[in-house]
């Protein structure tokens, strides 16, 4: 298993992330842009640049069976072909790249890992939805969370530079997708996204949660037409919608600071979404132990951080160091720890695919 060359491959709805590894150990990676018309050819040249043993997927949406890693197969693909209208932004473009895989070797090992098989340990009480139960029954109305991977990380890698997994954790995913997790003993038992990547916090284009009651009053009294709603939550939302300005917080901080008032009406609905979550992932808990700032924003913003704080009495920063490594954000007297943890999903797709791959 030590010795696998693997290609690990994380597809956005535009973009592919991609690490290649030798055994454990990272010898290349990328991010770039790519069109359905280049694809094929781009994963050909993925392939064929060195050897590789096994492909891991980051694939969202595992929908209700699947609930852990698992090899590709014919009858999968076809499984995860049905998932697509659940998360049609990412799960279509991974399964073309899945696909593409398959044209360019189609005897090498595929591994699909994915993002909801963390939160597989929800208990019925925190995924069921008060709706009818047919609705949970035939059409699979529940919450599913995502982020998995991101969390999986964050509460191995929290093992190790803590000395030990927090008994009451909260992890804050915060990037262009931002989720919050209650993690206790090393479980998922909460988390904000739901049915779909959504639900939860204020995020960069996505609305997170909104009364449905307004939803049902755009389509029925509105006559917005159901695609269009469907695009409006999920690609003009969020702190780009609000503040007219961008999908990047940077920007948005930015003209904030220099008294935007639409930008700094964003920044301050997304702090409240965050700080509601925390709240009620700590209600989850008991109370909270830790918290650890992961993804693009929870480790580049420190004004987030500081701001998400505060959620949290008996929670003080001291937030003034920098640098590629993990570390501890609390102070000596704070009462409850914080982290900040570098995402790394490639490395729990990597573990997966690995242990799969090797498998007889």
């Amino acid at each position: 298993m030590a010795g696998l060359n693997l290609l690990v491959l994380n597809v956005g709805s535009s973009s592919l992330k991609w690490s290649r590894f030798d055994g454990e150990v990272l010898v290349a990676d990328g991010n770039e842009d790519w069109q359905p018309e280049d694809l094929v050819t781009r994963i050909g040249d993925l392939l064929g640049e060195h050897m590789v043993d096994a492909v891991g997927h980051r694939i969202t949406h595992g929908g209700p069976r699947f609930r852990s890693s698992v090899r590709v197969d014919a009858a999968v693909r076809a499984e995860l072909g049905s998932l697509i209208p659940l998360d049609a932004l990412h799960l279509g473009p991974t399964l073309a790249v899945v696909d593409a895989v398959t044209a360019a070797r189609p005897d090498l090992p595929q591994i699909a890992v994915f993002d909801t098989t963390f939160h597989a340990t929800l208990s019925e009480a925190a995924f069921r939805y008060a709706v009818p139960a047919s609705w949970a029954d035939h059409h699979g109305i529940r919450r599913y969370g995502f982020h998995g991977l991101s969390v999986d990380w964050a509460v191995s890698r929290i093992a190790t530079v803590a000395g030990a997994v927090p008994a009451r954790l909260i992890v804050c995913h915060l990037g262009s997708g931002c989720s919050v997790t209650a993690v206790a003993a090393g479980r998922s038992v909460d988390t904000t996204m739901g049915f779909s990547p959504l639900e939860g916090v204020v995020m960069a284009t996505r609305s997170g949660s909104i009364d449905p009651g307004a939803l049902l009053h755009l389509l029925i009294d509105e006559k917005l037409d159901p695609v269009a709603l469907r695009d409006m939550l999920s690609q003009h939302s969020g702190w780009k919608g609000v503040s007219g300005l961008s999908a990047d917080l940077r920007q948005v901080l930015a003209a904030a600071q220099q008294g935007h008032a639409a930008a700094t009406v964003a920044v301050d609905v997304f702090v409240h979404s965050l700080r509601r979550a925390i709240g009620a992932m700590a209600g989850v808990l008991g109370g909270a132990d830790a918290m650890v700032f992961t993804g693009a924003i929870g480790e580049g913003s420190s004004v987030i951080r500081r701001r998400a704080a505060l959620a949290l009495p008996g929670l003080e920063l001291d937030d003034t160091a920098t640098g590629s490594s993990d570390r501890r954000l609390s102070t000596a007297r704070s009462s409850v720890d914080a982290w900040l943890i570098h995402a790394r999903e490639d490395l729990v797709i990597r573990r997966e695919t690995a242990r799969l791959a090797a498998a007889p």
